[in-house]
């Protein structure tokens, strides 16, 4: 019966077996499991990533949408206050105040007058020399005379009441302020009285006016006006306490040499005559950053982008790419003009996926450790189970071994004892048997001891120098007739120069008699043995030992060196032995500094090559 069948043939090999498939079952659960939990984590994490991305998208929409009402109510209140400035100038000596007015207000560029009925331009008049006043003529003149805005078929009034405007919940006071600073400005009446037209200039501006804006920050370029109209009706009353004037009034955005233009008009009732002015753009636009936030969070950024998508204002970081939200202004206010918002995704929250690689990483590391390490113990504990089994068949080899020459020597000695055996010749035949039988047991004994020695790691060689070649005759001597009963004939190959090394003579001799016994052991069929000694260039020597037996299977000559292995391990093998002789000599020969290896030998046999230091 083989190792190999009776190891999975055991209760024990069994028992391991099972042991180890429900530690597999066990770590195939926990991996399962993990996973799942990772799914569900990874998925409950999407979900709320995604929830989170939403809300900030529709916070940054909210707030986006805020801020284009916010500079949308700026601009209306600029505007309403231009206009209910005008309207209220006194008719007389209107020009004088207009002129004033031009002087001390930024927000105005030109006042103009034109005729109610047909749209031509009364101020500023053709000869006027003033730059200002012939670009204005040159851009809105044949517009006006063409179409005047104030006799369309209809037009839109509504009620303005600026406590109807809806106030953010952020950014309010910022807004407000700005507001009231425009407001202000607009409705500036420092420059005539109210009952009067003669006051004179202005002398009591606030802190608040600037000086006219000179600086133009969007160029004119010199080709033919394009045009783009869009009309719109501005309120007509300042507060819901104020009854509504009866007056007609409205702002015209115009496109004119590439740049856009707000014209406000007013008609005032039973008049011949529309007052109007051109908004000085460069100077509204300026306060139009009183509308954007003062703090944004983090990843946030607003914008406020002109009709060529230049950017006028910003709060917070904004991207060069699309932006997340786009809001455009009011045609009838600021057409093409728009409030952008940009929202980048914050780092830790696209971070899922990675998330889950982690933890599935670490959950297959948990797994393939369960694995690995039950893998181990299963491992060792046949290998335990291998060493067990050998162990058993070793003492019971063993103890084979012993027996057989302890019978001898017993039966020939009481045989001698009793004086049974009267021939004298026979008497020395028995004499010398138990004494062959008595070296076998010493060196059964010896491998025993040395085995325990090299297992145990107390193995002492005590090294000498000596004549390798004088140490081996001598050997061969006293063991020529052993291997002579065995049926072979020993030869040695031996040179007559001395072969020196420093080496321990009794290991030497051990791994010899091993070798020499394991031939006459398998290989006597042969009927030949070889020891044969080869000096080395580097000071060495290697012996080789050489027979004409069966010889040693490719696989398994490396497997004859493995304490206790046996090609047959049963008690009734047709060979006896322990299965130490050539373990113990690899051993050696290896605390020797050496190494033994088996060869094949050329025509049949074996070569066992044992090389020294």
């Amino acid at each position: 019966m083989s190792a190999d069948f009776t190891l999975f043939v055991t209760t024990t090999s069994r028992r391991i077996f099972l042991y180890w498939l429900l530690l597999l079952a066990a770590a195939l659960g926990v991996g399962a499991g993990a996973w799942l939990l990772l799914e569900r984590e990874e998925s409950r994490l999407s979900k709320r990533t995604e929830s989170a991305e939403a809300a900030r998208r529709a916070a940054v929409e909210a707030r986006a949408a805020l801020v284009a009402e916010n500079v949308e109510l700026l601009v209306g209140d600029v505007e309403a206050g231009l206009l209910d400035t005008l309207a209220e100038a006194p008719a007389e000596n209107l020009d004088a105040v207009l002129n004033d007015w031009e002087r001390t207000n930024p927000l105005v560029r030109t006042a103009f007058r034109a005729a109610a009925s047909s749209g031509r331009l009364l101020r500023p008049a053709i000869g006027n020399r003033s730059e200002e006043a012939r670009g204005f003529y040159r851009r809105f003149a044949t517009r006006l005379s063409a179409q005047p805005p104030w006799r369309p078929v209809k037009l839109s009034y509504e009620e303005f009441s600026s406590s109807s405007r809806k106030k953010g919940d952020q950014n309010v006071e910022t807004v407000q302020n700005a507001r009231r600073e425009v407001q202000a400005l607009a409705k500036d009446r420092s420059s005539y009285a109210s009952n009067s037209a003669q006051s004179g200039s202005a002398s009591a501006l606030s802190g608040q006016q600037e000086a006219k804006v000179k600086g133009r920050s969007l160029s004119e370029k010199a080709e033919v006006a394009d045009f783009a109209v869009a009309e719109r009706a501005v309120p007509a009353a300042k507060a819901a306490s104020v009854a509504p004037v009866a007056d007609r009034r409205g702002w015209l955005p115009l496109v004119a040499d590439g740049r856009l233009h707000l014209l406000g008009w007013v008609w005032p009732q039973n008049a011949s005559e529309v007052r109007g002015v051109e908004v000085e753009l460069a100077a509204l636009v300026s306060r139009l950053g009183g509308a954007m936030p003062v703090e944004v969070a983090a990843g946030e950024g607003y914008a406020l982008r002109d009709d060529k998508g230049r950017v006028q204002h910003q709060a917070g970081v904004v991207a060069a790419s699309a932006p997340t939200v786009r809001v455009p202004l009011a045609a009838t206010l600021l057409p093409g003009w728009d409030v952008v918002a940009f929202l980048a995704v914050a780092p830790e929250e696209s971070g899922t996926g990675s998330f889950f690689a982690v933890g599935a990483s670490l959950a297959a590391v948990l797994l393939l450790a369960i694995l690995t390490s039950g893998s181990l113990l299963l491992w060792q504990a046949r290998r335990s189970e291998a060493e067990a089994a050998q162990k058993t068949s070793f003492v019971a080899n063993v103890s084979h071994e012993f027996k057989t020459p302890l019978t001898t020597i017993r039966l020939y000695s009481e045989l001698l004892e009793q004086g049974r055996v009267a021939d004298a010749e026979k008497q020395g035949e028995y004499l010398r048997t138990i004494g062959r039988e008595t070296q076998r047991l010493a060196r059964l004994v010896n491998n025993a001891l040395d085995f325990s020695r090299l297992e145990q790691g107390k193995k002492q060689f005590q090294r000498e120098r000596c004549d390798l070649g004088a140490e081996l005759g001598r050997l061969m001597d006293v063991h020529a007739p052993r291997v002579a009963e065995s049926g072979m004939t020993l030869r040695g190959s031996l040179p007559e120069k001395p072969v020196m090394v420093t080496t321990d003579r009794d290991a030497v001799e051990q791994i010899v008699l091993n070798l020499v016994d394991n031939a006459c052991k398998y290989a006597s069929d042969g009927r030949e043995l070889s020891v044969a000694l080869v000096g080395r260039a580097d000071g060495g020597a290697e012996v080789r030992v050489s027979d004409r037996g069966p010889g040693v299977p490719v696989s398994e000559r490396e497997r004859i060196f493995e304490k206790f292995h046996r090609v047959d391990q049963t008690l009734t093998a047709e060979k006896g032995g322990t299965g130490l002789g050539l373990s113990i000599a690899r051993q050696l020969a290896r605390g020797l500094g050496g190494e033994l290896r088996c060869e094949a030998r050329p025509g049949g046999g074996a070569v066992f090559v044992l090389t020294l230091p």
